[in-house]
């Protein structure tokens, strides 16, 4: 007899998290399983992962796209009034999401927050004794700051985390749940081929970087350390940043303040990054924090000698020692100086690039499916 399991995740559209969801699901054995896949936010064309969803998997969606449209307008919007009622529909999407959601409970015993997205309202959920499990994507399992969510992590089982860090804190500031690691995994025949694809862009020789236009994403700090070494070093190569969020226009506007826009491309989001990597010289990241950094593991499968800022996720990849890659500080000097000898000094490149995807290897999918479903059988 088939295990039922509700998955429950806030959306489907292009992101590091929602990427690692579809692999999850594209994991599990529909011989052994039948899954149920909660999804909160109806995006509709922003729904980028909708199709890869695995066709044995069942979804619904928890609001509706003529919500969430109205959401993203007073989003978008400069009145500050419209700004007041943005605030009061995240709100209530959560009140609406929540209540849909208890309507699914019957389907199985056994719930997988993968995004942990039911953490402020689960006190408002009556879970009848399910088994809930928490995916933690971020973070360093910290107390919450928020009262809710401070109490309610106490309501789940498990917690899963991506990284020591992440676990050694959740077992020192929780007391119910059980805690344990499993790292994201990587399908690398899929990236593989998807990188053979041709780049439709005449981009040149060019540094790339891959991640959403975020502040934590920090990318202001690798195009004023790009600026300075085309000016110091006269170097000749381009900078391509692909991702896409609220940090674009500030972005543009540091690009033209800087005289750049013949040198960095922002892409925006890409399906495929893979081609984009492939193609490229070196593989940065200038990350504030990061759980685990998918973006730099694809950039090692594709033999990318990577540099990216020290973090918990980013360490735990690379070693302590940056024997995979290099860490950096975070400094906009070191970052510069980095990236110049790199791209001066091929043979030491190549050196990271052969580590790099060894180290890779260790996060294939094979490695990750037989953890995945000896803890969910064992529930």
């Amino acid at each position: 007899m088939k295990r039922k399991l509700i998955v429950h995740n806030g959306n489907i559209s292009i992101g590091g998290q929602e990427k690692m969801l579809i692999e999850f699901l594209k994991l599990l054995d529909p011989q052994k399983y039948e899954v149920l896949l909660l999804i909160e936010e109806n995006n509709g064309k922003r729904n980028d992962y909708i199709d890869e969803i695995p066709k044995w998997v069942e979804y619904k969606f928890l609001t509706t796209e003529r919500f969430m449209s109205w959401i993203e307008k007073n989003k978008k919007s400069k009145n500050p009034l419209r700004k007041v009622l943005y605030s009061f529909l995240l709100k209530i999407k959560k009140k609406i999401s929540a209540k849909e959601f208890e309507k699914y409970l019957n389907f199985s015993d056994i719930i997988i927050d993968y995004d942990m997205g039911l953490m402020r309202n689960l006190h408002k959920i009556n879970l009848r004794n399910k088994k809930l499990i928490g995916w933690s994507h971020a973070g360093d399992g910290s107390l919450h700051k928020n009262k809710n969510k401070r109490k309610n992590v106490e309501r789940y089982d498990y917690i899963v985390t991506i990284n020591e860090v992440m676990k050694n804190g959740y077992e020192k500031n929780t007391i119910h749940p059980q805690i344990l690691k499993i790292y994201n995994f990587m399908d690398f025949d899929l990236i593989l081929e998807k990188s053979k694809e041709a780049v439709e862009e005449n981009l040149g020789e060019y540094i790339i970087s891959v991640g959403s236009l975020t502040e934590n994403k920090n990318q202001a700090l690798l195009i004023k350390s790009f600026s300075r070494l085309k000016k110091e070093k006269n170097i000749l190569e381009k900078l391509v940043i692909i991702g896409e969020g609220k940090e674009r226009e500030k972005l543009q506007m540091l690009i033209k303040n800087l005289n750049l826009e013949n040198e960095v491309f922002l892409l925006g989001q890409k399906l495929n990054p893979y081609k984009y990597i492939a193609n490229s010289k070196l593989f940065v990241l200038t990350s504030k924090n990061e759980g685990f950094s998918l973006t730099c593991i694809e950039a090692m499968i594709l033999r990318k000698m990577v540099i990216v800022t020290e973090t918990n996720g980013t360490r735990e990849i690379l070693g302590n020692k940056s024997n995979y890659g290099k860490l950096i500080s975070g400094d906009e000097t070191d970052l510069l100086n980095l990236l110049f000898f790199y791209l001066k000094n091929e043979n030491e490149r190549k050196k990271y690039k052969e580590e790099g995807y060894k180290r890779a290897k260790q996060f294939d999918k094979g490695n990750a499916k037989l953890a995945i479903e000896e803890f969910i059988d064992r529930i």
